[in-house]
């Protein structure tokens, strides 16, 4: 029987196998959870984005033709209206009224109307509410941050006096669509327009109701 035991040179070396095995180890644990830790963020900002485009889409499809009026004074004859930094937006900004915000049987001290904008803020994508359409002195809107790091927003309108090719085609450099919005018409449709470093160019074109038209 050999009683023979491990030299120091021997010992040494297992050591030094068993710390580059742990330390291997180690490595692609952390790179895992790395991955894993960056996936999930992607992930996050990925269904921030699909929530923001929900909000644009139900807002817009729910227009309502109702005059607003600002401070107790008349109303305003136009019901949407939009231009460069319009409601102190740092690119375009946007306001009109959504007609969706339930309130079933009126429990609720509001109506069922609710005046929005969204607007560029310090590159986050905001969307501005009133609990009541008609906004008295003094009353700030509620403010809820969509997306960051929105490097720009646009939004243009199609002539409601344009054809359908200007729509189909979409063509950006069309004289039909404009770059704001006064008239007391409702423009054809509209078209959002956001870019950022990690998602690039998104672009919606949103048709309004046509009970809206005038």
């Amino acid at each position: 029987m050999n009683s023979r035991g491990f030299t120091l040179i021997e010992v040494l070396l297992a050591v030094v196998i068993f710390a580059m095995v742990g330390l291997a180890s180690a490595g692609v644990l952390s790179s895992v959870t790395q991955s894993n830790q960056a996936s999930k963020e992607h992930v996050e900002r990925l269904q921030k984005l699909q929530l923001a485009m929900l909000l644009l889409e139900r807002d817009f499809w729910q227009i309502v033709p109702r005059q607003v009026r600002v401070n107790g004074e008349d109303p305003l004859k136009q019901t949407l209206a939009g231009a460069k930094n319009f409601i102190e937006s740092d690119d375009d900004g946007i306001t009109f009224v959504q007609g969706g915000w339930t309130n079933p049987g009126m429990v609720l001290p509001r109506s069922e109307v609710q005046l929005v904008g969204y607007r560029l803020k310090e590159q986050q994508l905001q969307r501005l509410y009133y609990i009541y359409p008609d906004a008295v002195t003094g009353t700030e809107p509620a403010v809820q941050v969509l997306l960051e790091g929105i490097e720009e927003l646009k939004i243009s309108y199609l002539s409601p006096d344009s054809d359908n090719e200007d729509l189909s085609q979409n063509n950006a450099a069309s004289t039909a669509w404009k770059e704001s919005w006064e008239s007391e018409k409702w423009p054809k449709a509209i078209r959002i327009t956001l870019k950022s470093p990690e998602f690039g160019v998104i672009e919606r074109v949103f048709v309004p109701p046509a009970g809206g038209q005038s």
